[in-house]
């Protein structure tokens, strides 16, 4: 830090100066705007009702996986045996063997292992198409036939599904405050700088 204090021909005494004058600067502008940028209840409620399609959460899942990598472009020789062993899994599955201790066993997502595999929850937009297609047809507790991705190969267990739901106003009002907010902060600082450029 010295070296690029040196550099800037700065010392940390002047550094020390210029933050505390920006840190002042900044409370002392938040106190000028601070009235102009809290939104009410009534500002929430126009900007739900103009903004509802935003507020739109859709199907979600939560599910486990066992994973077995074989990527796209692995040899062929790789791919199968891949493809064997999560068969192998798949009727050791069905014969009533644990799932969260064969995920414990063979899973190769290091990320979800020590978790049973859990993907947590998930929509379409943020999963492989393969996998929620998947999913989307399990019913709750129920495990899948083995599916291949581009990564690899899987065995799925849905355990949470929720519908396609739009949200409340209580539910979307955190996210308007802070939308609502900043919007009034910027038209606040512009209109204070305005103010005080004609001074």
């Amino acid at each position: 830090m010295a070296e690029a204090l040196g550099n800037a021909a700065a010392s940390p005494p002047e550094l020390r100066r210029e933050i505390g004058a920006n840190l002042r600067g900044r409370a002392w502008i938040e106190a000028q705007i601070a009235s102009a940028i809290a939104p009410n209840d009534e500002d929430c409620r126009r900007y739900y009702d103009a903004h509802r399609a935003a507020f739109w959460e859709p199907t979600r899942f939560r599910a486990s996986h066992l994973f077995l990598a074989a990527p796209d472009g692995y040899p062929n020789e790789v791919i199968e045996a891949k493809r064997a062993l999560i068969n192998t899994l798949a009727t050791r599955l069905y014969t009533g063997e644990s799932f969260e201790a064969l995920v414990a066993e063979f899973s190769e997502d290091t990320a979800t292992k020590k978790e049973g595999g859990d993907l947590n929850f998930f929509s379409e937009e943020r999963m492989l198409p393969e996998i929620f297609a998947a999913v989307k047809q399990l019913r709750v507790g129920e495990t899948s036939a083995p599916i291949r991705s581009p990564l690899g190969f899987h065995l799925l267990r849905l355990t949470t599904a929720l519908p396609a739901q739009q949200l409340t106003l209580a539910q979307a009002r955190a996210d308007i405050l802070t939308t609502l907010e900043n919007q009034s902060r910027e038209q606040a600082i512009d209109s204070l700088l305005a103010k005080i450029a004609t001074q």
